[in-house]
């Protein structure tokens, strides 16, 4: 049913009306009725009213619940605000009077127990004057039907909770209510208790798929030894509906005069005749927030592939960060003619042309670089909007925003940025305390790192584009993989204009791109939903985001605001939307790194199903790789050889003067005897049956038999003989739509080997088991598209 809209409305302005934000509970069930969920019948009896006799046999049965209603108390069990009653006139004037006698002086004990819990009314009261205001703030007792649940007991009830998440905007919660939320969302994997999702992003079918993984899914459906089923899909499917719903209509800040519900929680539903009914709930609301202001877009096709340049901060003399910015900029090819550099008093740097101020500049730049410190940094902006001198600007410094005091700066920033949008400028602005971009597209580099520490590839795979708000992450990543040389690598610092999702969405319009590597500590105000969306649409186009989100602990959400802008948000929410969106969200830096690489790589195979073939050419490779099958987020079958398959495995053998060594099994132990051709013709037979869905070459180099060094050895024996199995590897690879992942267990003598496979396209790992491990962590995605 939709929304009565009206009604919600109504019950929010009157409760705003008396200074209150947060509804009393018979308000939220009104509330969660005008949403469509269902709730117990109830009437309340006031302080000095009589109990309506018709209202209490209209709740019918012979017993009912009485609550203590109070804007002041929020765990009315504590202080005797809750019990059970006879449905009799008589039994129910008794217990409220007894409950409005009672409550004040329990409640005023617990508060002067607990100095600094009491509510903001009740502070610095204690004795008498504390149990009258206490008293004066009741507006009596809330007479309640006793429902009639079914299945009582563990997992029996249910939470269902809306909550307003500053990055990702409405967030659904559901799982196991009751006092077994906490008990087993300590105790069960992730999922199993509880699970979240975005009431924005998730439709009917997500919704159920996400709380299916559920214990208490299990218990409603009846999927435990009693059997007993409590309430259908399509009862628990209306319930989530209306709190995405309501999610939708109420969850979102940026309306104008508008209300945010930042928490509606109902703990629990019970099951009732197969519904779900609210047991007890919450809700609390506040004014809707202004979001940023939005940025022009279309000037980021300016900003990465610019026709002209000029940066402020090149020292004339030393070589400051801004000149080997500079120095960047012109080693990557990008024409001196339309480069300019701002420094007073000089004429040219390095072959480029110098002007004195911004307004001196012959033409609006595209991308200006700004390598000032960040006291000079507002004044420049405003310079840039009044002489309308840019359309994109890379802010390298930092201290507008993370540093104490730079909040000053910050303000002035963004109020000439406002100032040139309400002026129709194009200007944009990256960072700052960013590391700057790379733009292969856009031929340019502003790193602050010389190429002599960070030597960017010509020749490496530039399908990736990194977009890390941290700089030392970005660059540490293209240190590290020998093999990536990004399309794009950009630093977003502190996104004090231009966001992570804006990066994403711009980028994902590039075809080139297959896989895009985003390393996030925090986002702007609703841009994590705006990133979501992103995501879904890259996944759509059938490419890949590759995540990881810093700061899930508290000590790392310490870290990460002092580095950039305190903008850190709850981890738990973040990695549930971003994976519900279809990413794959890295638990360390290493899975991170390991997913990149075989997206990259191997993301426009066909991967379509679980059942893998591996050999190896060492026993305990062979065990390790059965072992690493099954773990926490995948599961890998191996493969049972169709009877061609096994034949031809024995073929392979003999021609390798195997047999008499090797049985056919899977995984292959072809023992350290078997040569390059050996492990060729096994891996084609592994692709040849329709029954592989994905191979595993593992390796130990270290045998006599291949040809794996790099050096002191003769070029017929070497990794770039045409028989090594480098180059046979490299021949088969674009034979096939399979996935074919290397495994080389040994030390740094390899790395050569290592690093030529990964020139050719086969992603290799140090180890057999992580290389199961990130076929199965990259495939489980797959399956569920």
């Amino acid at each position: 049913m939709p929304l009565d809209l009206q009604r919600m409305n109504h019950i929010l302005d009157t409760a705003a009306a008396e200074g209150r934000f947060a509804l009393l509970e018979h308000e939220v069930y009104a509330f969660l009725g005008a949403a469509g969920c269902r709730a117990p019948r109830l009437f309340i009896v006031e302080p000095g009213q009589p109990v309506d006799a018709t209202k209490l046999q209209a709740l019918g049965g012979d017993r009912v619940m009485l609550k203590i209603v109070s804007p002041e108390i929020a765990h009315k069990t504590e202080v005797g605000g809750v019990k059970k009653c006879a449905a009799d006139p008589q039994s129910v004037a008794a217990g409220v009077a007894q409950m409005l006698e009672e409550v004040p002086p329990r409640y005023a004990r617990q508060l002067e127990a607990k100095p600094g819990h009491a509510p903001q009314a009740y502070q610095g009261k204690s004795g008498k004057a504390l149990e009258d205001a206490i008293r004066k703030d009741l507006r009596g007792v809330m007479v309640v039907e006793r429902m009639a649940l079914e299945g009582e007991g563990a997992g029996s009830e249910t939470i269902v909770a809306l909550r307003h998440n500053r990055e990702f905007g409405p967030v659904l919660t559901m799982g196991v209510g009751g006092i077994d939320t906490e008990l087993l969302g300590e105790a069960c994997k992730k999922g199993l208790a509880v699970v979240s999702g975005s009431a924005s992003l998730l439709d009917e079918k997500g919704l159920l798929e996400a709380f299916r993984t559920t214990l208490a899914y299990r218990r409603l459906a009846g999927q435990t030894r009693t059997g007993q089923k409590l309430v259908d899909d399509e009862e628990l499917l209306r319930t989530l509906r209306a709190f995405r719903d309501v999610g939708e209509a109420f969850g979102h800040d940026g309306k104008e005069g508008g209300w945010t519900v930042t928490e509606i929680e109902v703990n629990p539903f019970g099951a009732c005749q197969g519904s779900l009914v609210a047991l007890d709930g919450i809700l609390k609301f506040r004014k809707a927030a202004s979001l940023p202001q939005a940025r022009p877009l279309s000037s980021l096709t300016q900003m990465l592939k610019p026709q002209s340049m000029a940066i402020i901060g090149a020292s004339a003399k030393g070589m400051n960060m801004g000149r080997i910015i500079l120095r960047n900029m012109i080693e990557s090819g990008f024409d001196k003619r339309r480069m300019y550099v701002l420094r007073p008093e000089s004429t040219e740097i390095d072959g480029v042309k110098c002007y004195p101020t911004v307004k001196d500049l012959p033409e609006r730049v595209d991308l200006l670089v700004v390598a000032v410190g960040a006291e000079q940094v507002p004044g420049l902006m405003e310079e840039l909007v009044e002489h309308d001198k840019a359309v994109g600007v890379i802010l390298i410094p930092g201290g507008m925003g993370e540093k104490e005091g730079g909040q000053v700066l910050e303000a002035r920033l963004k109020a000439a940025l406002r100032k040139g949008r309400e002026l129709g400028r194009p200007l944009v602005a990256n960072g700052g305390n960013c590391l700057g971009i790379v733009s292969r597209p856009g031929r340019y580099h502003t790193l602050f790192i010389p190429q002599s520490k960070l030597p960017l590839r010509e020749d490496g795979r530039s399908n990736v584009a990194l977009i890390s708000q941290s700089g030392a992450f970005m660059i540490s990543r293209m240190s590290k993989m020998g093999w990536l040389s990004p399309r794009y690598a950009v630093s977003t610092g502190n996104q004090v204009d231009l966001t992570i999702s804006d990066f994403l969405r711009h980028l994902a319009q590039d075809p080139e791109v297959r896989t895009f590597a985003v390393y996030v500590e925090g986002f702007k105000d609703a841009d994590g939903l705006e990133f979501s969306r992103a995501v879904r649409e890259v996944v759509h186009s059938g490419r890949d985001v590759v995540f990881y989100k810093a700061g899930r602990t508290a000590e790392g959400k310490h870290a990460t605001s002092g580095h950039t802008a305190s903008l850190a948000g709850d981890y738990d929410v973040c990695e549930s939307v971003v994976r519900q969106s279809g990413a794959y969200v890295a638990r360390n830096f290493d899975e991170f790194a390991d997913l990149l690489k075989v997206s990259s790589m191997l993301g426009s195979k066909k991967w379509k199903g679980r059942r893998i073939a591996a050999l190896s050419n060492a026993g305990y490779e062979a065990v390790g790789i059965a072992d690493a099958l099954r773990g926490e987020g995948w599961h890998l079958e191996l493969t049972r050889y169709a009877p061609a398959t096994r034949e031809a495995l024995q073929k392979a053998l003999a021609a390798g003067k195997l047999d008499a060594l090797v049985d056919v099994r899977n995984p292959m132990d072809i023992t350290p005897m078997a040569g390059d051709q050996a492990h060729e013709d096994v891996v084609r037979t592994f692709l040849a049956d329709p029954g592989v869905d994905a191979v595993l070459c593992a390796t130990i180099p270290l045998t006599p038999a291949m040809a794996t060094l790099a050096q002191g050895v003769s070029e017929e024996e070497s990794i770039r003989a045409p028989g090594s199995l480098v180059n046979r590897l490299a021949r088969v690879l674009p034979e096939t739509d399979k996935p074919i992942v290397v495994s080389i267990d040994s030390g740094a003598l390899y790395d050569a080997m290592a690093l030529a496979l990964e020139d050719r396209g086969l992603p290799v790992f140090r180890s057999a088991d992580v290389a199961i491990r990130t076929m199965g962590l990259y495939l489980e995605p797959k399956l569920r598209q």
